[in-house]
């Protein structure tokens, strides 16, 4: 049991440990499309 459990504990590093490589790795664009979202005033409020 305790080998199991050691084995489940590695196995979930190393999956943390790639998708944090892949992350760390991924070449993202930026945005290119510009984006004008129209707020209205009374969200803006302060009273």
């Amino acid at each position: 049991m305790h080998k199991a459990l050691l084995g489940l504990l590695i196995a979930v590093i190393v999956i943390i440990g790639g998708a944090v490589a892949v992350l760390a790795a991924w070449d993202l664009p930026a945005p290119t499309a510009q984006m004008e979202v129209q707020i209205p005033n009374d969200r803006l409020s302060l009273q």
